[in-house]
């Protein structure tokens, strides 16, 4: 019995230990900004020499029903150019938002990541929300398309909603950065509406995130 106990203890201090240095790690790397300089547009060196109108590429999309491709770097280049973020609330005097920036991918059948980029205290710190857009075929040959603040499972079961600094998060972690989100939502209004209303629900259109790029497409019959 004094084995089995001591054997016991061991364990639980062993679980312990892993619980609290995982407790560590994930509050260390939530305050470690991620790694921007791989998103095509970021350093203003990598950005388009002409600003493409992203907004005007989408209005033209959802009346005339032509593909429209848009990279990254035009994505962002437009962001840079058009987009004044500024901190409100009681944390405005000391954190200076730097900048709002878009990363395509196709993982998970394909997502955005829109990364809040500031400075708390001079020190640098990012948050991020995943968007994918799910689209299903239903019987009748029609699709439906779902929008989605995730960036699909981890391990097969947990949503990730994104990432406080370097660290994945799990969905209903965003409830603390949901405002500063629903106010950038709020700029791009007549966008989601174009794309929404115009693009998937009149025309049957599809919104494909790819490595890089968005890619806007119509089927056949639409045009």
């Amino acid at each position: 019995m004094e084995k089995s106990g001591s054997t016991m203890k061991r364990l639980f201090f062993t679980i312990a230990f892993l619980f609290v240095a995982g407790m560590g790690l994930s509050i260390y790397l939530s305050f470690q900004p991620q790694n921007l300089s791989g998103i095509s547009g970021y350093d203003p060196n990598s950005r388009t020499e002409t600003v493409v109108d992203i907004p005007a590429r989408i209005e033209a999309a959802a009346k005339t029903r032509q593909p429209v491709t848009i990279s990254e770097g035009q994505f962002n280049t437009w962001l840079a150019n058009h987009i004044k973020v500024r901190q409100e609330g009681k944390l405005a005097d000391e954190v200076d938002l730097k900048g709002v920036w878009v990363r395509f991918s196709s993982a998970q059948g394909g997502r955005a990541e829109i990364v809040i980029e500031r400075e708390v205290r001079e020190m640098p710190h990012t948050t991020s929300i995943y968007l994918r857009l799910e689209r299903k075929e239903k019987e009748d040959g029609s699709f439906t398309t779902t929008r989605r603040l995730d960036g699909g499972r981890f391990l097969g079961a947990i949503l990730i909603g994104g990432r406080f600094g370097q660290l994945k998060v799990p969905q209903g972690f965003l409830f603390f950065t949901q405002s500063s989100y629903r106010s950038l939502a709020r700029l791009f209004t007549d966008e989601i509406d174009h794309i929404e209303k115009d693009i998937i629900k009149a025309a049957g259109g599809e919104v494909i995130f790819e490595d890089q790029k968005m890619r806007i497409e119509f089927p056949e019959d639409s045009k």
